[in-house]
């Protein structure tokens, strides 16, 4: 099958040895071994060029010869020649600056053609289009014809290369058996699993599969035989049971499930509506001119209706890229029904700040796309695949601003020629332009007459005309560049009584210029805009100024800036309002600033230049501590159990914020929770390990309550590399444990383990009892979790006897309301309701209420194992009232499924499809994937 409709006229193929042959079949003479090895390296990044130094270490590995360089020119002349065949044009072996590279239409080369085809593949798996899935899917598997690169050595890209499509490969062929189970033709997958669990036998998915295959053609037998199997084998090999799905299979073959005894051949259910995402920051409202470029814009993404493409935006910092592309995003919004993406990716902030990783950014973007925090694929690649899956048959528009380079944007690119994408760039993306198709669109100065349309429309068209020289040497002293005359038009602004003639003079006096944005002539220098509107600002004001630019992230509030002066807010807000009126400093909402990448690039130039080095990071510790003193605060009220690990006195200076209530810190974290994250980096940067640290701690209840694990994970990664440099045992252990309980969440149970070994550990060492206690109340989770009870119990007896030693009300409780969940888990329910009973006693008597909630539930589902279903449902709805209390909705979902279980037994089954229904909504909308296995029973009932 050829997945471009058309045959090429040469195919080059990787997916097995490599070969490239001509339309008509006829396979080409490549020549010497080492010819093959190059072809083979720039067939493995189609379009991506290699230095003459890039390809010696791939043909050498690191032992060139004297003659390496010249032999390299010498393969890809004879490379040329022998892909030169009669009738067919010369090969794409092209040379460019960035070194030669494979210049093809993708789906020539059939590792491109197989991604192509996978993503198809899921993109109609998505939409429940079994048929045409698992069409796409074999298509690709078709492609190969053995290991990619067969008989070549594996090293370098080849080796990464052939992993990364060995991977998919057995993914995909993981799909199509899938497809075949749901199809009924499980009598002929048997023999194939069989293979393929041979050739790969820790993979777990086949293992399943072969298991469902043989249940279902009446050898159940031999399912739970091929379980003991592959359980003495993950034993022997890796010392772990297999994973909780297969646990849950095997545990309903035991039963003879009929659902699962039987293919699933119901057509599938209608899917929701896509989300609509409209992300686009308002249209600038001085935007002028530009008529060129925007019809340029509209020709080059609108004139072929079925493919917009991308173009980037390039120009010098200031001239108005992203203006132009905002402009144009909101004026033909209309074309792309299917909604606006946006992000800042950050290429070109402060000198210490880094641009913002596409790993990072895709993980902003798939929320917007309607997918769920828990739905999130833990790895990179993963998520990007998900990305492009999510934009493979959508006709968006994707406006990706201020980017650093290419390979920044690449991953970012959806997966349909229907979306368009705008990209701005002070750099040019030679790269992306050449090997992705972009079209490069360069951003010049405005013309004179669209320059004088930007100050007319911001000073008035009677002030403007009555000084019309002022205006034209405004122009000129400007250079036309629209950030330096924004600047100019709102100082001119702001001061009316001013001739513009005093303002163009004071403008000619100024000298210097941003040392990123310098040129040869003066004139069109932004440093004199940028310095020259400093000048005029008052002592308090430009102190300030130099302090903002020291700020971890471009947004702040009112109180991050009172802080970062020093003083209380109502001493700082007639500066502050000076800034903003100089165009220094933009409040974008009420009491919360931004302040331009430009601008803080000229600050943090001025305070090294002016102020000292002691005062500088005084600016810095004093924020860094407001934003510890306002998380700890926040924590304490998201999560009455938490306690900071030996606070230092909080300066009187840092400005903390009171929070009404749990609520209230909720909703500042939800606005915070990005600076946050940049703080925790920011004090790293510095040598503020101390505040990394225990920043990192307060931010542990407040991003699980949110359900950001990918987050935490990286936090706490932080955390544990400071707390190992200080060599606190307390600290590393702690930053252990709050990493473990993000890859609890991520079902990375073996890391889970790993880290909680660590953490008791170095409890053990500090001999910090209460540590230990909740060490072990991790490990009682993650073993209740795993699915034993009897490791739940012996881990929760530990942690109430430590805790008990130590006279630790709150670690006792939780201690109590483990070992009763235990040991009902362990149908002991009256010794569980003992256990339950004297924990509710300390939660209460210390007003925790999420503990409280979690102990009812605990009681109920004792109480139910009992058969008294009245006080069970009683128990029930106590814990669903402090759950909604505490704002806890995956505590609130979990009871609603028990009190409806209880129902369900007592024949009510009205009442509990009712209460599943409320809790399907919640899980739903938190992304849970208990949302699924609730779904499937509810479908039983309707």
């Amino acid at each position: 099958m050829d997945p471009a409709g058309a045959p090429p006229a040469t195919r080059y193929q990787l997916l097995g040895p490599v070969e490239v042959r001509t339309a008509c079949g006829e396979r080409l003479a490549l020549g010497t071994p080492m010819q093959v090895r190059l072809l083979a390296v720039l067939m493995a990044q189609p379009g991506t060029g290699w230095s003459i130094d890039q390809l010696v270490d791939e043909l050498w590995q690191g032992r060139p010869p004297k003659t390496a360089a010249g032999n390299v020119k010498t393969y890809v002349w004879a490379l040329r020649r022998a892909l030169r065949s009669p009738g067919f044009p010369d090969p794409a072996i092209l040379a460019g600056p960035t070194g030669y590279r494979l210049a093809l239409d993708g789906l020539t080369v059939d590792s491109v053609a197989f991604d192509d085809l996978a993503q198809r593949g899921y993109s109609a798996l998505r939409q429940g289009h079994w048929s045409a899935a698992q069409e796409s899917f074999e298509a690709a598997l078709a492609l190969w014809r053995g290991e990619p690169f067969a008989g070549l050595p594996g090293w370098g890209v080849l080796l990464s290369v052939r992993a990364r499509l060995q991977e998919q490969r057995a993914s995909l062929a993981e799909e199509v058996a899938d497809l075949q189970l749901r199809a009924g033709r499980h009598h002929e997958l048997i023999e194939p699993l069989r293979s393929q669990v041979d050739d790969d036998p820790l993979r777990e998915r086949p293992w399943g599969q072969l298991m469902v295959a043989l249940a279902r053609t009446g050898r159940r037998a031999d399912a739970l035989a091929t379980y003991r199997q592959l359980r003495q084998l993950l034993a022997e090999e890796v010392g772990v049971e297999p994973g909780p799905d297969l646990q849950h299979l095997h545990t309903r073959i035991l039963r003879a499930e009929r659902e699962l005894l039987t293919s699933d051949s119901r057509p599938a259910e209608s899917c929701p509506p896509p989300v609509v995402p409209r992300q686009l920051p308002a249209p600038p409202s001085l935007f002028t001119g530009r008529a060129g470029e925007l019809a340029r814009l509209t020709t080059l993404l609108l004139a072929d209706p079925g493919s917009a493409g991308t173009v980037v935006i390039t120009g010098t910092g200031g001239v108005g890229k992203s203006w132009l592309a905002l402009r144009w995003a909101h004026d033909n919004r209309h074309h792309f029904p299917d909604g606006q993406l946006h992000v800042d990716l950050g290429g070109f902030g402060t000198a210490t700040q880094e641009a913002s990783p596409s790993a990072v950014v895709v993980r902003s973007l798939l929320p917007a796309l309607g997918v769920k925090p828990l739905e999130i694929p833990a790895e990179p690649a993963a998520q990007f695949g998900l990305y492009r899956s999510l934009t493979a048959n959508r006709r968006l528009l994707v406006l990706l601003d201020n980017a650093r380079d290419a390979e920044q944007v690449r991953p970012l690119l959806p997966g349909s020629t229907r979306c368009g994408v705008l990209v701005t760039s002070r750099h040019t993306l030679p790269g992306l332009v050449a090997a992705d198709g972009a079209h490069p669109l360069a951003l010049d100065l405005p013309t004179d007459d669209e320059a004088r349309q930007l100050l007319v429309r911001r000073l008035g068209a009677q002030r403007a005309a009555a000084q019309p020289a002022a205006v034209d040497e405004l122009i000129r002293r400007t250079a036309r560049l629209p950030l330096a005359l924004s600047i100019v038009a709102a100082r001119a602004a702001a001061r009316p009584t001013f001739a513009l003639q005093a303002i163009a003079d004071d403008l000619a006096a100024s000298r210097g210029g941003l040392a990123a944005l310098a040129t040869d002539d003066a004139a069109t220098d932004v440093r004199t805009v940028l310095s020259w509107s400093y000048r005029l600002l008052s002592a308090d004001a430009a102190r300030l100024f130099r302090q903002i630019s020291l700020h971890p992230a471009p947004d702040l509030s009112a109180a991050a800036v009172a802080s970062l002066a020093g003083a209380p807010p109502h001493l700082i807000r007639p500066a502050l309002d000076e800034l903003t009126r100089a165009n220094l400093l933009a409040e974008s909402s009420p009491n919360r600033f931004r302040c331009h990448d430009l601008l803080r690039a000229y600050g943090e130039e001025l305070t090294d230049a002016l102020d000292r080095p002691t005062d500088r990071g005084a600016v810095r510790g004093r924020v860094l501590d407001h934003y510890l003193g306002v998380a700890r605060n926040a924590a304490r009220l998201v999560d009455a159990g938490w306690q900071p690990l030996d606070p230092p006195p909080f300066p009187a200076d840092a400005s903390p914020s009171a929070f009404a209530d749990h609520r209230a810190a909720l909703a500042w974290f939800t606005i915070e929770q990005r600076v946050l994250l940049a703080a925790v980096d920011d004090a790293v940067a510095h040598n503020f390990d101390a505040h990394a640290g225990q920043l990192a701690q307060a931010l542990t209840p407040l991003l699980s309550r949110l359900s950001q694990w990918h987050d935490l994970a990286a936090v706490q990664a932080i955390a544990v590399t400071v707390a190992h440099r200080s060599g606190d045992p307390r600290a590393e252990a702690l930053a252990h444990r709050d990493l473990a309980l993000a890859h609890i969440q991520h079902r990375r149970f073996s890391a889970a383990h790993h880290h909680l070994r660590r953490a008791m550990a170095r409890y053990d060492r500090a001999g910090d009892r209460p540590g230990q206690a909740s060490t072990h109340l991790h490990l009682a989770w993650l073993s209740d979790i795993e699915g034993d009870a009897g490791a739940a119990l012996l881990h929760a007896r530990q942690a109430l006897a430590l805790a008990s030693s130590t006279d630790d009300r709150l670690g006792e409780a939780a201690a109590l309301n483990a070992l009763g969940w235990s040991h009902a888990q362990l149908d002991e329910h009256a010794r569980a309701i003992t256990y339950c009973e004297r924990a509710l006693v300390l939660y209460e008597e210390a007003e925790d209420r999420l503990g409280a909630a979690h102990t009812w539930d605990s009681l109920g589902f004792a109480y139910h194992g009992l058969g008294k279903h009245p006080s069970a449902a009683d128990c029930y709805r106590r814990a669903l009232a402090l759950y909604s209390d505490v704002q806890d909705p995956c505590g609130r979902a979990d009871t609603l499924i028990r009190l409806g279980d209880t129902h369900q037994a007592v024949g009510d089954h009205d009442t509990s499809v009712d209460l599943w229904r409320q809790a399907l909504a919640i899980l739903d909308r938190v992304g849970h994937p208990q949302a699924a296995v609730l779904s499937e029973r509810l479908a039983a009932y309707r």
